[in-house]
């Protein structure tokens, strides 16, 4: 919940003032100035969401730990030299390129279960959960962060897998959709 309302404020500070707080951010309107000021936990929810985004519009549904940690870093480089230009805009303009072929840890984000979820740390459930909304919100073409929302799925996701600890958390989402 911590991370949750550290967001709502990072968006509150992106769009102009109006009469309610903003709950819900344009992820293609995130400048490499904002994703750069993030906190850390800002910054890895962030992240998971776009790498998750851009997954699913490239075709990919393997994450390997040491490319995602390669590829932040990579992004936050170039926006060092771009904090003007939209993330989301960058990523865009970039293409995939294949990872060397090492010992790391790849995950098929299609094969994780409740279990393996519910199991894991915060850190890595968080990852885990922005990383599956980034990608369910891509096809949709969407782009739009809703916070109540995705705490709403992520409870809803949760409350699926707490009771079916075999099934994987994409049919915990499917699930928790209908």
């Amino acid at each position: 919940m911590r991370k949750l309302m550290m967001c709502v404020a990072v968006a509150v500070t992106m769009f102009p003032a109006s009469g309610r707080a903003q709950m819900t951010l344009d992820m293609s309107n995130v400048t490499c100035a904002n994703y750069l000021a993030m906190t850390p936990e800002q910054s890895r929810t962030f992240s998971a969401w776009m790498s998750g985004w851009f997954n699913h519009k490239w075709g990919y549904i393997s994450v390997g730990l040491n490319d995602f940690v390669r590829n932040v870093a990579s992004v936050k480089q170039w926006c060092t030299s771009n904090p003007q230009q939209s993330v989301m805009a960058g990523l865009e303009r970039s293409f995939p390129q294949p990872a060397p072929v090492t010992g790391q840890i790849k995950i098929d984000m299609s094969l994780v279960t409740c279990r393996q979820y519910l199991t894991s740390n915060a850190e890595r459930q968080e990852m885990i959960a922005a990383w599956m909304s980034g990608y369910v919100r891509a096809s949709t073409g969407q782009t739009v962060f809703d916070f109540q929302r995705f705490a709403n799925n992520n409870r809803a996701v949760r409350n699926v897998c707490k009771k079916n600890g075999a099934v994987t958390v994409m049919s915990a989402i499917q699930r928790s959709s209908r």
